[in-house]
């Protein structure tokens, strides 16, 4: 049997990780069954077993909601959405594309992670394929690093917020890119930076 979970499992496991590190206890199987979209309460059990069979997770049968992280779970780990353009802008798919661990000190509830392509950001050292970690927002400061999208194309960037004169832009950090001045709105800061050397 594989030890990789298939996304659904992935789903349900941060669904029941959130219900544990939030309420104190695991979510019901219909719970389950209504954030996963699982319409048999059978199905919810069965993806379960499989989670459990896995090692992702511990049931003990004689407890009702007996769902528990095995000693060790890294509660740390946060939603891969998609790309953000550090170039001229690439819409940011709003589906996870899978799950990264982080520091569990710098780890805040609705924090995600973002991939960067594009070379706009390579003046504050972010490079084409790293990843960004992002904590959601709608203001920022002057000079922050930020998450923007512009209003007519939805496109997601990471750029600096600047204020010049009376209006702001966002600004890349590689002259070979112009501000942004058309509408914008933040969507989020940009917190901390992760990068694969393999």
């Amino acid at each position: 049997m594989s030890t990789e979970l298939t996304p659904l499992q992935q789903r349900v496991l941060d669904f029941i990780t959130e219900c544990i590190q939030d309420r104190g206890v695991p979510p019901t199987v219909r719970e389950i069954g209504k954030r996963c979209k699982i319409n048999a309460p059978s199905s919810v059990a069965y993806h379960i077993k499989q989670i459990e069979a896995k090692g992702f997770l511990k049931h003990e049968d004689a407890i009702s909601r007996g769902l528990s992280l095995p000693e060790g779970s890294d509660p740390a780990r946060l939603p891969i959405l998609g790309r953000v353009g550090a170039g001229n802008g690439i819409i940011a798919q709003e589906d996870i594309e899978g799950h990264l661990r982080v520091d569990p000190e710098s780890a805040k509830r609705g924090d995600f992670v973002l991939r960067v392509r594009g070379d706009s950001m390579t003046g504050v050292g972010i490079l084409e394929g790293d990843f960004i970690q992002v904590r959601p927002a709608e203001t920022a400061r002057d000079g922050q690093l930020v998450i923007g999208v512009t209003e007519e194309d939805a496109e997601g960037v990471v750029k600096r917020l600047k204020k010049r004169g009376s209006s702001w832009q966002l600004e890349s950090e590689n002259p070979n890119y112009s501000p942004i001045t058309k509408e914008f709105r933040v969507v989020g800061l940009v917190i901390g930076l992760i990068r694969n050397y393999s």
